[in-house]
């Protein structure tokens, strides 16, 4: 049976709340158009919490030395 992660929330990390996705403006949601109809997905910077803050450890969800998913972030490279 796979597990699923969900992203890191700032607060146990950095004790602080992460502020609203530039990306989605805190909807959690991106709208985009596939033809002439207008879908919506889950937004990828903020996987769908509304909320992101960069990683303070990583740049792109690995270790910079060993190449392993970092372990503050799970591999997300964000905080939410």
């Amino acid at each position: 049976m796979p597990t699923f992660t969900s992203p890191v929330e700032a607060v146990t990390v950095t004790g602080t709340f992460a502020p609203e996705c530039g990306e989605c403006e805190g909807s959690g949601t991106i709208i985009y158009l596939h033809g002439p109809h207008a879908r919506t997905r889950e937004c990828d910077t903020c996987h769908g919490t509304g909320r992101c803050l960069p990683c303070p450890a990583c740049a792109d969800g690995t270790n910079s030395v060993t190449g392993d998913t970092c372990t503050t972030c799970d591999g997300f490279a964000a905080l939410t």
